[in-house]
């Protein structure tokens, strides 16, 4: 998988936009859930694209290096730390299998990069601050 270049401007506004996504994503996922609450999609996949943008935007953040299991690595730390929490917060739960669909969605997400979005490579060039 090749890296690619992006101006150091791009890259904070990348950052910036994962950081608000992080916080959007951590409220959502601690908020207390009602009982009566009715789902639009299924959980496990809901778990799965909300991982599969993550991975996105992560690799688009950081796109200087990339894709690899330490990008992956660092959202599935993440994931854990979201099911971790959601044990003592009311109507919410521990689940492996939502561990699992976050994986599914990373692991979908290096299969897109690695198979499908081959990134050509560009040439070097000055980048201007």
């Amino acid at each position: 998988m090749l890296k690619y270049q992006v101006s150091w401007c791009n890259q904070i506004g990348l950052k910036m936009f994962l950081f608000l996504v992080l916080i959007m994503v951590t409220w959502q996922a601690l908020s207390p859930q009602p009982a009566e609450a009715t789902q639009l999609i299924n959980d496990k996949i809901g778990h799965a694209l909300v991982f599969l943008f993550l991975a996105f935007v992560s690799d688009h953040a950081f796109a200087t290096t990339t894709f690899n299991w330490h990008k992956a690595l660092w959202l599935m730390f993440y994931g854990i730390a979201i099911e971790v929490l959601q044990h003592y917060i009311p109507g919410r739960e521990f689940s492996l299998l939502d561990m699992a669909a976050d994986a599914s969605g990373l692991l979908i997400y290096f299969i897109l990069v690695r198979t499908i979005i081959q990134r050509t490579p560009t040439p070097p060039r000055e980048l201007k601050n």
